[in-house]
């Protein structure tokens, strides 16, 4: 799967950027010196793919003093080449997403564009709560509509199941909602046991290739109980305890993503260097795991993700990247990647100069003839020709 090119109106700091183009099967860079809008330029590709930010709620996605955003692209997938938009109306509240024109199904619509993508914050994966490993393993398996539908039945099952306990004065007051939270919950678990089983199998191989360091480990899903029946008669002995405290004790929204290395927790075993090392590698690890599930090469966002490695483990992340077209965001072109062929530059910092001049020069979304939407939402005109082509890293420099 690969993006051949993404425009972008009204969202974040920009204002008017048609048709960036991406190239296909390579790294591209895009550097920009900090507060620029690198992330929010990678967070874009992320509302494109998923119809949502992972930071903010929608609505903060709106340019400042704007009603509305606009992003879209054409993507190219092993299905054929198609154009997704995702367009939010503040006032509104309105999020609407296409596909081809067409509205999509969240729950398909997951399936058909699969990512990774590595945050800052990423760093702290092994080091804080269950919940942030229960999403990363939402956000890989996501690629699977089967892991999706269940996901959201299990959800469903677990919200009227907790309100039930309050009122419920025996287990069979709550037996059906149970059976569909044991169902959906069975499905969930051998979903996530595959992911974890493959990262457990690979992560030492993908670990040694981005740090040059040999390390054993052991990945485990804890709390999973992936028997029907095993998890039905946990349940029940478990009635008096979840209807005193109002909810359920056990199952999926409790597991936890727990990786070791000689038996130690990531979070005392390892420096900080090591650590991020370590994230990367189980990322790049689900990456190929995608491939694998859906068949296609897997779009790879990687935000910041060589501060605080040294120059050692840059070059070796760098050198063992997958063949798969890269997003990488970072302040500075490391000297690894000018000698590189496959690596373009996307000059954020000028996109931005740009966008600003041409929108104090007078510019408006709507030039070229207004085309008024349903909600007071504006159509933005159509591009004629790309606003930027992606150079070659080796021949340009960071404006």
């Amino acid at each position: 799967m690969e993006i051949r090119n993404l425009s972008l109106y009204n969202y974040r700091n920009f204002a008017t950027v048609d048709q960036i183009e991406f190239p296909s099967q390579a790294l591209l860079v895009a550097a920009a010196p900090n507060a620029t809008g690198k992330t929010n330029f990678l967070e874009s590709v992320y509302v494109l793919l998923r119809g949502k930010s992972w930071r903010v709620a929608t609505e903060e996605c709106v340019r400042w003093g704007e009603d509305s955003f606009i992003v879209r692209g054409t993507v190219d997938r092993a299905g054929g080449e198609g154009v997704i938009g995702v367009r939010y109306h503040k006032p509104s509240r309105r999020l609407r997403i296409e596909e081809n024109g067409v509205p999509a199904s969240p729950v398909t619509f997951f399936s058909h564009y699969p990512f990774e993508i590595f945050l800052p914050e990423d760093s702290f994966l092994f080091s804080r709560g269950p919940a942030q490993r229960r999403n990363f393993m939402n956000r890989v398996l996501v690629s699977s509509p089967v892991y999706v539908s269940a996901l959201v039945q299990f959800q469903r099952a677990l919200k009227q199941r907790n309100a039930l306990l309050k009122t419920a004065k025996s287990f069979s007051d709550i037996l059906g909602w149970t059976q569909l939270l044991v169902e959906q919950a069975v499905v969930v678990w051998q979903q996530r046991k595959a992911l974890v089983d493959y990262i457990n199998t690979n992560i030492a191989e993908w670990y040694e290739k981005v740090s040059g360091e040999s390390k054993k480990f052991n990945v485990q899903l804890e709390g999973a109980l992936p028997d029907k029946d095993e998890y039905m008669k946990l349940l029940e002995e478990m009635f008096g305890l979840e209807k005193r405290y109002g909810y359920t004790i056990n199952g999926p929204h409790r597991d936890d993503l727990v990786v070791k290395s000689e038996k130690r927790l990531l979070a005392t075993a390892f420096s900080q260097g090591q650590g991020r090392s370590a994230v990367i590698a189980v990322k790049l690890a689900a990456h190929k795991f995608m491939e694998n599930v859906t068949k296609e090469k897997p779009l790879l966002l990687l935000d910041e993700v060589l501060s605080e490695l040294d120059e050692k483990r840059q070059d070796f992340l760098l050198k063992n990247l997958p063949e798969a077209q890269i997003l990488l965001t970072c302040t500075a072109v490391p000297n690894i990647l000018r000698q590189r062929s496959n690596v373009h530059l996307l000059d954020l910092g000028l996109i931005v100069r740009q966008d600003e001049k041409e929108n104090q020069s007078g510019k408006t979304n709507s030039e070229g003839g207004e085309a008024e939407k349903e909600n007071g939402e504006e159509e933005p005109a159509e591009s004629k020709e790309p606003v930027l082509l992606v150079g070659n890293v080796v021949e340009e420099k960071i404006g």
